[in-house]
């Protein structure tokens, strides 16, 4: 099992995010993330980072890694016009999992 450390550091890596973007998905400071890397995630935000963990392991298995920053930050109709970002700060992660389901069975018909 990844460590707390590296848990943060893979969904930044990953997603193309500094660590106050990191903070604005999970709805704190970003020396609260900070304060997490050296002490833990506190246990109302673990699920969240379990979650977004999981997501960011969708996305490195189906895309690109060098696309993935773009395609976080890129306004998509499928989103209402929102960035897959925005979207998981007020909406979490479900909306997005519904979204590639979408986009990976698009047959552009």
């Amino acid at each position: 099992m990844p460590t707390i450390l590296s848990e943060l550091e893979e969904i930044r890596e990953i997603f193309g995010l500094s660590r106050s973007e990191l903070a604005d998905l999970l709805g704190r400071r970003a020396q609260s993330v900070l304060e997490w890397e050296t002490r833990g995630i506190p246990r109302d935000k673990r699920a969240t980072v379990e979650r977004l963990l999981d997501l960011a392991h969708v996305f490195s298995k189906r895309v690109i890694a060098s696309r993935i920053p773009e395609i976080v930050r890129t306004p998509d109709a499928w989103l209402g016009g929102r960035t897959i970002l925005e979207t998981l700060r007020t909406d979490g992660v479900d909306p997005i999992y519904a979204y590639l389901g979408r986009l990976f069975t698009y047959s552009g018909a």
